[in-house]
């Protein structure tokens, strides 16, 4: 039975968790230290993690990292992160959930969408070799662009 909790350990635990969410190791080093994380567990072994960061606005923060290993994966567990991250942002009045992804990912951009998050912005060339991404390319797209995605806390009022 998959369990997700907070985890209290050094992040260097989790590196091969931040290294299949993200190509870059510079990328990795200036945030891996940031905010809380999420852990899912089975038993003792840990699947699948997810790093939540407030922003400088105040009721928002981030998904900035999300990974599931991948013999664990297309079994629920990045949905259930998400939506304990959720969960725990609206327990502390927050109002908006944050996550980035690249744009040439349609399959992580499906997944996102179906959580209920809605593309807010383009930001061009985030993945270069400057800043430590390798020239990739995937499922054919090559990977340059960055789409922000927003999930709404509260739903609207009528």
């Amino acid at each position: 039975m998959v369990t997700i909790d907070w985890f209290h350990g050094p992040r260097d635990t989790l590196a091969e968790l931040f290294e299949l969410a993200d190509d870059s190791a510079t990328a990795i080093r200036a945030y891996r230290d940031l905010g809380r994380v999420l852990v899912a567990r089975d038993g003792p072994s840990i699947i699948g993690h997810l790093q939540l960061v407030e922003t400088e606005h105040p009721g928002e923060a981030e998904v900035k990292s999300l990974a599931v290993r991948e013999d664990r994966q297309g079994a629920g567990t990045g949905r259930k992160l998400v939506e304990r991250a959720a969960a725990v942002c609206r327990e502390e009045r927050g109002r908006t959930l944050l996550v980035a992804t690249a744009a040439a990912d349609t399959s992580v951009l499906r997944f996102y969408q179906r959580l209920g998050f809605r593309m807010s912005r383009i930001e061009r060339d985030v993945f270069t070799p400057e800043a430590g991404y390798p020239e990739t390319m995937v499922d054919g797209i090559p990977l340059r662009d960055q789409v922000w995605l927003s999930l709404s806390l509260h739903p609207p009022r009528h």
